[in-house]
């Protein structure tokens, strides 16, 4: 994602080339955004509660759609 699209209330998946193996494919909802023009980070309320900084680079947003968010719980596609 790029940081012009990163906005508060967005869905995210973190992605998988995040340097934290434990993050990956975590999902949440960004909370706040932070930074200027040339650097922003984002604060994203992880499905646990906790709460982390991510650049907007390290994650991709999601749908909105309930069902397409626990088909990713489960594994499944959103497809159908």
């Amino acid at each position: 994602m790029t940081s012009e699209h990163a906005r508060p209330g967005m869905r995210v998946r973190v992605m998988e080339h995040h340097r934290v193996h434990e993050r990956r494919g975590l999902v949440g909802k960004i909370v706040a955004r932070y930074g200027g023009e040339d650097y922003i980070a984002v604060d994203v309320r992880l499905a646990g509660g906790h709460y982390r900084l991510f650049w907007p680079r390290d994650s991709e947003e999601i749908s909105a759609s309930p069902r397409a968010w626990w088909c990713l719980l489960l594994g499944g596609d959103s497809g159908g």
